[in-house]
């Protein structure tokens, strides 16, 4: 693939020393406050809830994550997120009946699911956290130190000393707040991907239309990924399967039926669903934060001229080349 910028001259090394001094300097100059809309909707799960209710309420509201808040102790204890229910069906699906599953789940609330969720899988509960004053420099740092994309906002009353959760913040509305209130949007437009070396390639994990979600779903599982591309027999893009699809079928009842294909599954997404994105090499850093803030995806996959994937662009891979 002929991709521009390359043989030029400069080191990627100083492009990106640039750039990200560039986005820094911006990132330092703002807090999380400055984030908050005036008016938004946040939820949040007492720890007291069960698991099969608490994972009800994210699938009813739509959203992938939310806080935890422990009223006992007064203090933000943590977020449940998609990624979380994807290893429970796993876990479930491979050693017991769907009945099994929710009637063992029924019994357990999350103040014990870290406990749970450490019986069958290495992976803690995210507790990440920031206070509504930190700079979105210190912010996106804290993020890309992990693998979360998610973290709570949680000031202190000042009267009581209890926790008191703001709000959430996404390393997608950091690069959504970054796009939009930028000044120098020169040096995005002068800077490619394949410049800036951004991005996973090659050994990508895909599928096809007639894989079953459970595959799929062990696929997130097992690789530690959240969207697989799916394939025609030519090897062309024709689809993504991501976390999120888990919450459209959980909304439909079919969390029993993770054996139906994945061309059923996809069919499940409403008509305003922002679908595939994909990009090239080529395309410039200020092209794909447009698509990331116009579509709300979370990652794109990168193709050849003929449509074949050759690598995915996570959100965390965008943000890490813009901090110094």
């Amino acid at each position: 693939m002929d991709i521009p910028g390359k043989g030029d001259k400069q080191p990627v090394a100083v492009k990106r020393k640039e750039l990200a001094q560039l986005a820094s300097f911006f990132l330092k100059q703002h807090s999380a406050y400055d984030m908050i809309p005036v008016s938004f909707r946040l939820i949040v799960l007492d720890t007291k809830l069960l698991v099969t209710k608490a994972l009800s309420a994210l699938v009813q509201n739509g959203v992938e994550s939310a806080p935890m808040y422990n009223a006992a102790e007064a203090c933000y204890s943590g977020m449940l997120t998609t990624t979380d229910l994807v290893n429970l069906i796993q876990y479930y699906y491979s050693n017991f009946s769907y009945s099994e599953a929710i009637e063992d789940l029924g019994k357990v609330q999350l103040e014990n699911y870290k406990d749970l969720l450490m019986q069958f899988k290495s992976r803690q509960t995210n507790t990440l956290c920031a206070n509504p004053l930190d700079t979105m420099y210190e912010i996106s740092r804290r993020l890309l130190a992990t693998d979360y994309s998610t973290l709570a906002l949680v000031d202190e009353d000042t009267e009581t000393g209890n926790d008191v959760i703001v709000s959430v913040l996404s390393i997608y509305r950091i690069l959504n707040f970054m796009a939009v209130n930028i000044d120098d949007k020169k040096k995005l437009k002068q800077h490619s991907l394949y410049d800036l070396e951004i991005g996973t390639y090659g050994d990508l994990v895909t599928a096809t239309m007639d894989a079953s979600v459970i595959d799929i779903i062990c696929m997130f599982v097992e690789n530690n990924i959240s969207v697989v591309p799916i394939l025609d027999d030519n090897g062309v893009v024709l689809n993504v399967f991501a976390e999120s699809d888990i919450i459209l079928l959980a909304r439909e009842g079919l969390l029993d039926e993770l054996n139906i294909p994945v061309s059923e599954a996809l069919a499940l997404r409403p008509d305003d669903y922002p679908g595939v994105h994909t990009c090239t090499q080529s395309d410039t850093l200020f092209s794909v934060l447009d698509i990331i803030r116009k579509t709300q995806v979370q990652r794109l996959i990168v193709v050849d001229a003929d449509i074949r994937p050759v690598g995915v662009v996570a959100l965390s891979d965008v943000l890490r080349a813009l901090i110094v």
